[in-house]
């Protein structure tokens, strides 16, 4: 069913509790088998010691030099108990779990491991809430930061915690890795969530703007109404991040960046790119995007952005299928419905295409296979620009 204004409605919504994409096995964090390894002088971990008082200061900081809202995050949060037993852990000199931070390019730390304990520090410093349940330092019961004599105060405020911090010029690959292997005890991340960790700003606001529009939702086909896990944003990221590489805006050195196979490195390097922008040009990406999404609304048809398995089975949304595609909606205009149906016809030509299949198959993301499939589509925009003329 179509609305006034051009949008098709659907009437059933997609009930499958778990969201999966054709190909996502590129989101597994941990590294697998199969991929090499960076050499170890490309791991920079180093031991850091910083006192709480310290850490604050640099949390309150109008320009934030460290990052604890990080959505990756998405443990519960602590009970006033484990709170109060921190508190009275630090003043009995115990030892905490070390903790873990990554250092981006500008300095600021982003943690990794250990939000849930310095937000508790935070807030009780900031007289949020007050001690209880105390079993060893009992007299302190019902206290808050500021009611605590100066010497206890400065016990707190002193007490040095042991952080690993991951240091430039790290990998993101190896990021990914330690980011896997500290939240274990947890849910485990992909490497999305983890992106959306390292590269806040401009760039997950963007990306978080558009899979929330009606737009995506409609395109889409209702895919991630539940537990996406940032594989929409992931979709995004990829269509975005080809298109910036094509337009030769991304920089490495000084120079155009060359794509090398490491689809991780091209994604983050292109979130760094967005979080660079002045307001006015992430709203001209903003405005691409949703422009090839309408534009998918009313050129492609159901499924569009699926393959269609040997048993007529509905398949997971391919992200290669929806990178391609959406890069050719994103360059038709509205006069081109005049030739809706042929190219529908030559999308699905492609589709079934042996050469494109196996384009989309192992190793996907490698830089030959990747060229061939935008070679493949690009064909289809030649044809409509001859209709055209």
């Amino acid at each position: 069913m179509v609305s006034k204004n051009g949008i098709k409605k659907l009437v059933k919504v997609n009930t499958v509790s778990e969201v999966m994409l054709d190909g996502e096995d590129g989101l597994s964090a941990s590294l697998s088998s199969n991929e090499s390894g960076y050499p170890m002088y490309n791991i920079n971990v180093e031991r850091g010691f910083y006192t709480v008082f310290e850490l604050k200061r640099k949390y309150e900081r109008q320009d934030k030099r460290i990052i604890l809202d990080s959505d990756f995050q998405r443990e519960s949060v602590w009970k006033p108990v484990q709170k109060a037993e921190l508190v009275e852990s630090i003043l009995m000199g115990l030892p905490l779990p070390i903790f873990y931070f990554n250092q981006d390019k500008h300095g600021r730390l982003i943690v990794v491991d250990g939000r849930q304990r310095l937000t508790a520090l935070f807030e009780f410093m900031s007289d949020k809430w007050a001690l209880k349940n105390l079993k060893v330092l009992a007299e302190l019961n019902g206290k808050k930061f500021g009611q605590l004599s100066p010497v206890v105060q400065g016990q707190i405020e002193d007490y040095q915690i042991q952080a690993h911090v991951i240091q430039p010029p790290t990998p993101d690959r190896i990021k990914f890795d330690i980011f896997d292997r500290v939240n274990r005890a947890g849910t485990q991340l992909n490497k999305q969530e983890i992106r959306n960790a390292l590269y806040q700003g401009n760039a997950t606001e963007l990306l978080n703007r558009i899979v929330k529009t009606e737009e995506f939702r409609i395109a889409t086909e209702d895919a991630f109404i539940k537990n996406a896990r940032m594989k929409d944003r992931y979709l995004v990221i990829r269509f975005l991040a080809f298109e910036l590489y094509f337009q030769e805006r991304l920089m490495a050195e000084g120079k155009p960046y060359l794509y090398k196979n490491d689809m991780d490195e091209l994604l983050g390097l292109s979130m760094e790119y967005i979080n660079t922008l002045a307001e006015k040009e992430v709203g001209h990406l903003y405005d691409f995007v949703l422009g090839a999404l309408k534009n998918a609304i009313q050129f492609l048809d159901k499924n569009a952005f699926r393959m269609v398995r040997a048993n007529g089975a509905r398949s997971p949304i391919n992200m290669n299928v929806f990178e391609i595609l959406m890069h050719l909606m994103s360059r038709l205009t509205g006069q081109d419905l005049a030739y809706r149906d042929r190219i529908g016809y030559r999308i699905e030509e492609l589709k079934g295409n042996s050469e494109f299949q196996e384009s989309i198959g192992s190793h996907r993301d490698n830089w030959q296979k990747a060229e061939l499939r935008f070679k493949m589509v690009d064909a289809i925009l030649e044809d409509v620009l001859s209709w055209r003329e």
